[in-house]
């Protein structure tokens, strides 16, 4: 068997996308959050439904390079580890 730091090594186990914060504070957050992108969305709908339309392709357009955003700190983190050891 492997050991964790070779399965790391070759990309077999991503903890990085596996990683969300379990505080109280962060879910009280996203929640709020949540509830204020919703409420731009319709406010944006009832003005102009395209240029609603356009925001939401433009968030989950973003929304994509997050996990990349994930990798890399992950991995950055963890050369800075290797390098301290």
């Amino acid at each position: 068997m492997e050991s964790i730091l070779m399965q790391l090594y070759k990309g077999k186990i991503s903890p990085e996308a596996t990683f969300a914060p379990e505080t109280e504070e962060y879910k009280r957050l996203r929640r709020e959050h949540y509830h204020y992108y919703e409420s731009f969305i319709k406010k944006l709908h009832s003005l102009n439904p395209p240029l609603g339309q356009q925001f939401i392709s433009i968030m989950d357009e973003q929304l994509t390079f997050l996990p990349y955003d994930n990798a890399q700190a992950f991995i950055d983190g963890f050369r800075l580890g290797a390098k301290i050891m």
